[in-house]
Protein backbone atom coordinates (compact mmCIF):
# COMPACT_ATOMS: atom_id res chain seq x y z
CA UNK A 1 0.00 0.00 0.00
CA UNK A 2 3.05 2.24 0.73
CA UNK A 3 4.15 1.95 -2.75
CA UNK A 4 0.70 2.56 -4.25
CA UNK A 5 0.53 5.83 -2.26
CA UNK A 6 4.14 6.93 -3.16
CA UNK A 7 3.03 6.05 -7.09
CA UNK A 8 0.26 7.77 -6.63
CA UNK A 9 1.57 11.27 -5.36
CA UNK A 10 4.05 10.99 -8.48
CA UNK A 11 1.75 10.81 -10.99
CA UNK A 12 0.20 13.52 -9.34
CA UNK A 13 2.80 15.72 -9.58
CA UNK A 14 3.58 14.78 -13.52
CA UNK A 15 0.33 14.65 -14.62
CA UNK A 16 -1.45 17.98 -14.73
CA UNK A 17 -5.07 17.74 -15.39
CA UNK A 18 -7.52 14.66 -14.41
CA UNK A 19 -7.62 11.28 -16.53
CA UNK A 20 -10.49 9.79 -17.83
CA UNK A 21 -10.83 6.20 -17.19
CA UNK A 22 -13.11 3.82 -18.64
CA UNK A 23 -12.34 0.06 -16.95
CA UNK A 24 -14.03 -3.26 -18.14
CA UNK A 25 -14.41 -6.42 -17.88
CA UNK A 26 -16.02 -10.22 -18.27
CA UNK A 27 -18.17 -9.38 -15.08
CA UNK A 28 -20.08 -12.81 -15.27
CA UNK A 29 -16.75 -14.29 -13.43
CA UNK A 30 -17.44 -13.92 -9.77
CA UNK A 31 -13.31 -13.25 -9.46
CA UNK A 32 -13.52 -11.04 -11.90
CA UNK A 33 -16.49 -9.18 -10.78
CA UNK A 34 -14.97 -8.58 -7.35
CA UNK A 35 -11.68 -7.50 -8.76
CA UNK A 36 -12.92 -4.65 -11.13
CA UNK A 37 -15.03 -3.72 -7.81
CA UNK A 38 -12.24 -3.30 -5.87
CA UNK A 39 -10.17 -1.15 -8.57
CA UNK A 40 -12.84 1.13 -9.51
CA UNK A 41 -13.36 1.73 -6.41
CA UNK A 42 -9.54 2.24 -5.53
CA UNK A 43 -9.12 4.57 -8.72
CA UNK A 44 -12.48 6.54 -7.61
CA UNK A 45 -10.69 6.87 -3.84
CA UNK A 46 -7.76 8.98 -6.38
CA UNK A 47 -10.02 12.04 -7.81
CA UNK A 48 -7.56 14.28 -8.35
CA UNK A 49 -5.72 12.22 -10.81
CA UNK A 50 -8.58 9.70 -12.21
CA UNK A 51 -12.34 10.20 -13.07
CA UNK A 52 -14.13 6.90 -13.78
CA UNK A 53 -16.38 7.32 -16.85
CA UNK A 54 -17.96 4.91 -19.56
CA UNK A 55 -16.45 3.95 -22.86
CA UNK A 56 -18.45 6.14 -24.65
CA UNK A 57 -17.68 9.36 -22.87
CA UNK A 58 -15.85 11.58 -25.89
CA UNK A 59 -12.53 12.62 -23.37
CA UNK A 60 -12.00 9.18 -22.48
CA UNK A 61 -8.08 8.81 -21.77
CA UNK A 62 -7.40 5.60 -20.34
CA UNK A 63 -9.01 2.11 -21.05
CA UNK A 64 -8.20 -0.59 -18.73
CA UNK A 65 -9.17 -4.35 -19.28
CA UNK A 66 -9.36 -6.54 -16.42
CA UNK A 67 -10.48 -10.36 -15.83
CA UNK A 68 -9.49 -13.44 -13.70
CA UNK A 69 -9.21 -17.05 -14.24
CA UNK A 70 -12.56 -18.42 -12.57
CA UNK A 71 -11.59 -20.03 -9.23
CA UNK A 72 -13.05 -23.71 -8.16
CA UNK A 73 -12.76 -23.20 -5.07
CA UNK A 74 -13.83 -20.12 -2.37
CA UNK A 75 -10.39 -20.39 -0.79
CA UNK A 76 -8.35 -20.38 -3.97
CA UNK A 77 -6.27 -17.29 -5.00
CA UNK A 78 -7.41 -14.66 -7.62
CA UNK A 79 -5.26 -15.13 -10.64
CA UNK A 80 -5.67 -12.31 -12.76
CA UNK A 81 -4.70 -9.63 -15.67
CA UNK A 82 -5.17 -6.52 -16.94
CA UNK A 83 -3.81 -3.74 -19.68
CA UNK A 84 -4.26 -0.25 -19.80
CA UNK A 85 -4.08 1.61 -22.71
CA UNK A 86 -4.37 5.19 -24.18
CA UNK A 87 -7.49 6.34 -25.78
CA UNK A 88 -6.35 9.41 -27.94
CA UNK A 89 -9.34 10.37 -30.37
CA UNK A 90 -9.66 7.50 -32.84
CA UNK A 91 -6.41 5.50 -31.60
CA UNK A 92 -5.31 3.26 -28.49
CA UNK A 93 -1.83 2.74 -27.30
CA UNK A 94 -0.75 0.15 -25.19
CA UNK A 95 0.51 1.37 -21.88
CA UNK A 96 1.65 -1.55 -20.29
CA UNK A 97 -0.10 -4.20 -18.69
CA UNK A 98 0.68 -7.38 -15.71
CA UNK A 99 -0.62 -10.81 -14.34
CA UNK A 100 -1.14 -10.90 -10.61
CA UNK A 101 -1.83 -13.68 -8.14
CA UNK A 102 -2.74 -13.62 -4.78
CA UNK A 103 -4.94 -14.21 -2.01
CA UNK A 104 -7.90 -11.40 -2.46
CA UNK A 105 -9.34 -9.10 -4.98
CA UNK A 106 -8.41 -6.29 -2.80
CA UNK A 107 -4.62 -7.13 -2.88
CA UNK A 108 -5.12 -7.64 -6.87
CA UNK A 109 -6.68 -3.91 -6.98
CA UNK A 110 -3.68 -2.71 -5.15
CA UNK A 111 -1.12 -4.10 -7.04
CA UNK A 112 -3.58 -3.42 -10.31
CA UNK A 113 -3.76 0.12 -9.10
CA UNK A 114 -0.02 0.60 -8.52
CA UNK A 115 1.09 -0.97 -11.52
CA UNK A 116 -1.53 1.26 -13.46
CA UNK A 117 -0.36 4.35 -11.47
CA UNK A 118 3.56 3.53 -12.77
CA UNK A 119 2.29 2.59 -16.52
CA UNK A 120 0.76 6.46 -16.51
CA UNK A 121 3.91 8.06 -14.67
CA UNK A 122 6.20 6.54 -17.35
CA UNK A 123 4.44 7.17 -20.48
CA UNK A 124 1.60 9.34 -20.38
CA UNK A 125 3.72 12.92 -21.52
CA UNK A 126 5.42 10.92 -24.08
CA UNK A 127 2.40 9.74 -25.25
CA UNK A 128 0.66 12.24 -25.61
CA UNK A 129 3.11 14.09 -27.41
CA UNK A 130 3.97 11.51 -29.77
CA UNK A 131 0.02 11.13 -30.70
CA UNK A 132 -0.16 15.06 -31.01
CA UNK A 133 2.67 15.04 -33.89
CA UNK A 134 0.54 12.05 -35.22
CA UNK A 135 -2.61 13.66 -35.66
CA UNK A 136 -0.95 16.81 -37.13
CA UNK A 137 0.93 15.07 -39.84
CA UNK A 138 -1.67 12.88 -40.73
CA UNK A 139 -3.96 16.13 -41.14
CA UNK A 140 -0.90 17.55 -42.88
CA UNK A 141 -0.75 14.39 -44.78
CA UNK A 142 -4.27 14.10 -46.05
CA UNK A 143 -5.13 17.65 -46.60
CA UNK A 144 -4.43 20.54 -49.85
CA UNK A 145 -4.95 22.72 -46.92
CA UNK A 146 -3.95 24.23 -43.29
CA UNK A 147 -4.80 22.11 -40.37
CA UNK A 148 -4.63 22.83 -36.71
CA UNK A 149 -2.33 22.53 -34.15
CA UNK A 150 -2.91 20.30 -31.25
CA UNK A 151 -2.61 22.78 -28.25
CA UNK A 152 0.09 20.90 -26.58
CA UNK A 153 2.43 21.80 -29.80
CA UNK A 154 1.58 25.53 -30.68
CA UNK A 155 4.70 26.84 -28.04
CA UNK A 156 7.12 24.45 -30.38
CA UNK A 157 5.59 25.12 -33.85
CA UNK A 158 4.51 29.51 -32.69
CA UNK A 159 1.31 28.97 -34.48
CA UNK A 160 -2.08 27.72 -34.17
CA UNK A 161 -2.80 26.79 -37.55
CA UNK A 162 0.09 25.05 -40.29
CA UNK A 163 0.09 23.86 -43.56
CA UNK A 164 2.40 21.13 -44.97
CA UNK A 165 4.85 24.30 -46.92
CA UNK A 166 5.20 25.93 -43.35
CA UNK A 167 5.45 23.03 -41.40
CA UNK A 168 8.26 21.33 -43.81
CA UNK A 169 10.18 24.71 -43.79
CA UNK A 170 10.47 24.70 -40.44
CA UNK A 171 11.71 21.01 -40.05
CA UNK A 172 8.56 19.02 -38.53
CA UNK A 173 8.94 18.00 -35.43
CA UNK A 174 10.89 15.77 -33.41
CA UNK A 175 8.52 12.94 -31.84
Amino acid sequence: MKTLFCTVLLLSASVSAQIRVAAISDETTESSKAVMLALRSKIASHPKQFTLVDTKDPELGLIITADCIPRKQKAAPFACFYTSSYAGGTTKTFMGGGIYETATADDVADNFLASIAQDVLDRWNGMLRANAVENLEACLMLTQSSCKVPDSLVPELKTKIINMSQYLQRGGIKK
